[in-house]
């Protein structure tokens, strides 16, 4: 009797010993399956933040550009005003033809001059723009794979 309850216990510890070992495991499982939920929610609030990112740098370049034209619109129909306000003194003024002529070459020359020059300075504005956007695009792009390699990294230690 004695050895039959001794083996009755031997089995009531293993049954014991077998359905802790159970419960560890779901346990385990449950746990690997709420990180892996956490780590897909951080990665796809981390690609929503990339893209809204993204997407205000574009609204930001458009705005950049279409201030810009405006610009040069104005310039030019500013130019075109002084342009023939200045044609329309000279006739008022009655010179000779030649004179005309002269002081009409002289002041499209400087109007000229005046809009390359112009010309010139927009377009290093725009090269500055577009390297400083380039040098932001790129410390992003950086930012992203730190961070991805910090999630990969963080999954493969979870899983050792």
């Amino acid at each position: 009797q004695e050895e039959q309850e001794w083996k009755q216990l031997q089995e009531e510890q293993q049954k014991e010993e077998q359905q802790k070992q159970t419960r560890r495991e779901q346990r385990r499982e449950q746990l690997k399956m709420l990180r892996e939920q956490r780590e897909q929610e951080e990665l796809r609030q981390f690609q929503e933040e990339e893209q809204e990112r993204l997407k205000q740098e574009q609204e930001k370049q458009q705005s950049k550009e279409k201030r810009k034209d405006e610009l040069r619109r104005r310039r030019e129909q500013q130019e075109q005003e002084e342009l023939e306000s200045f044609q329309k003194e000279q006739e008022q003024l009655q010179l000779s033809t030649e004179e005309k002529q002269r002081r009409i070459a002289s002041r499209r020359d400087e109007l000229r001059r005046k809009k390359e020059q112009q010309e010139q300075q927009e377009q290093e504005e725009y090269f500055r723009e577009q390297q400083q956007l380039e040098q932001e695009r790129e410390r992003r792009r950086e930012l992203k794979r730190q961070r991805l390699a910090e999630i990969a990294t963080e999954r493969a230690r979870k899983e050792e």
